[in-house]
């Protein structure tokens, strides 16, 4: 399944806004009682936040009825969303795993490839619902585990878990919120007559779940309604704010503003005319694709790739690192010394005290400026200069082993050297 138009997203050069987010609500009846999405509003508006959104919320609405809604799809294909948030009908998910993979996850998936083709730097977002008060009874005989509002409430959970991994896209974890509260907060109902639907208290706890989740910023101490006392609302939004921030990875949110882009790399093999390196990119889950430009005009896309190097010099490896149309940069600098040129400064130069604490001598017979660059043995570059009074000061380095890369008259040289 294709999650991302890379090349939509390079043109782009867009990341997401701080403080403002458009948002598309895709649900039924637990999204439009009590108006959950303008509730999400007044939230964010009271902490200085925007929020753009619309809705097609129908009573009963399905997964499998928003794929087959032209309003739906309509608003899909409208495109620059950040969020298009999904809502399954309250039961389906809670029933048998094979139910749910006939009548949810497959509309989840249709859903999620249409949003990532039309809104290439937005995402999908599960709404993550709450188990019926005391169990969905008209279910309870063909599938004894929703019998019970845990047993029902732990079936939502995985469903949900599993859309969003399947789809590469975060969980705005209601349910789970609504687990934690009604255990601590046992007098406050979050229910509706029905014992399904929600009570002001409810949609209130659901949109400072929303909140946290797409701002990735705590609802406490945001706007109320006005029917809520100040203790009802601290105590929900304390506890959205504990169980989003406690478990970002389960829920898969991630609040980095720039993708993460450590990279590293190792000599892969070595022949008589060539070296390969194999090149890594740090915390894949993160990231989207990862671009490399190995300074020798070659290039690769992917998470690990081979870079191969057959004329020695000192390459900067640039890899630039995509979360959606959000951009980050890493470089590496790769010393790599061609068999056919001499590699050991051993038979060309002195080089002493090795180790050392603080200035290492230099001396060759090659008439010409000596320049030397230093490197950490992962290839990061930590300093470079033309080598005076036949010396290097390394006393500003910590103790380790470093590569020394010496040049002279278009020559180059390397020797590993110790800092005390």
């Amino acid at each position: 399944m294709k999650k991302l138009s890379l090349l939509f997203c390079l043109l782009s050069l867009a990341g997401y806004a701080q403080s403002t987010k458009s948002v598309l609500f895709l649900g039924n009846s637990y999204t439009y009682y009590n108006d959950l999405p303008g509730q999400l509003s007044d939230i964010a508006s009271s902490k200085g936040d925007v929020l753009i959104r619309d809705q097609n919320t129908p009573g009963g609405k399905s997964l499998s009825g928003h794929t087959n809604d032209l309003v739906s799809i309509d608003k899909i294909k409208q495109g620059g969303w950040d969020f298009v948030v999904l809502q399954d009908q309250s039961q389906r998910p809670s029933l048998s795993p094979n139910s749910v993979a006939t009548n949810s996850l497959r509309y989840a998936e249709e859903l999620s490839d249409t949003i990532y083709k039309y809104s290439p730097c937005g995402q999908p977002l599960f709404f993550m619902t709450w188990g019926r008060k005391n169990g969905d009874a008209s279910n309870c005989a063909s599938y004894p585990p929703v019998c019970t509002y845990a047993g029902m409430q732990a079936r939502l959970r995985s469903s949900y878990i599993i859309m969003g991994q399947e789809n590469n896209a975060p969980v705005s974890p209601v349910g789970a919120v609504w687990r934690d509260f009604r255990s601590t907060n046992p007098t406050v109902e979050l229910y509706s007559p029905d014992e399904s639907h929600p009570s002001l208290n409810g949609s209130y706890l659901a949109a400072c779940t929303f909140y946290a989740s797409i701002y990735h910023k705590s609802p406490m101490g945001a706007w109320k309604p006005a029917a809520m006392t100040s203790n009802v609302a601290l105590s929900i939004q304390t506890q959205a704010h504990n169980t989003v921030f406690d478990s970002l990875s389960v829920w898969r949110i991630d609040t980095a503003v720039v993708p993460p882009s450590g990279t590293s790399y190792i000599n892969r093999s070595t022949s008589s005319t060539q070296t390969d390196f194999a090149f890594y990119a740090a915390d894949s889950l993160r990231l989207d694709s990862v671009i490399w430009n190995f300074g020798n005009g070659t290039n690769a896309l992917g998470f690990s790739v081979i870079g191969s190097y057959t004329a020695s010099g000192s390459y900067e490896v640039v890899s630039e690192h995509w979360k959606k149309c959000v951009r980050s940069v890493d470089t590496l600098i790769i010393p790599f010394f061609s068999q056919s040129i001499g590699e050991d400064a051993a038979n060309t130069f002195s080089i002493y005290p090795n180790p050392s604490t603080g200035k290492v001598s230099v001396e060759t017979y090659l008439n010409g400026i000596i320049r030397y660059n230093l490197y950490s043995l992962d290839g990061k570059h930590i300093k470079n200069g033309v080598v005076e009074n036949e010396s290097i000061d390394i006393s500003d380095l910590i103790s380790g082993e470093y590569i020394l890369l010496l040049e002279v008259n278009d020559q180059f040289f390397r020797q590993k050297i110790w800092k005390k």
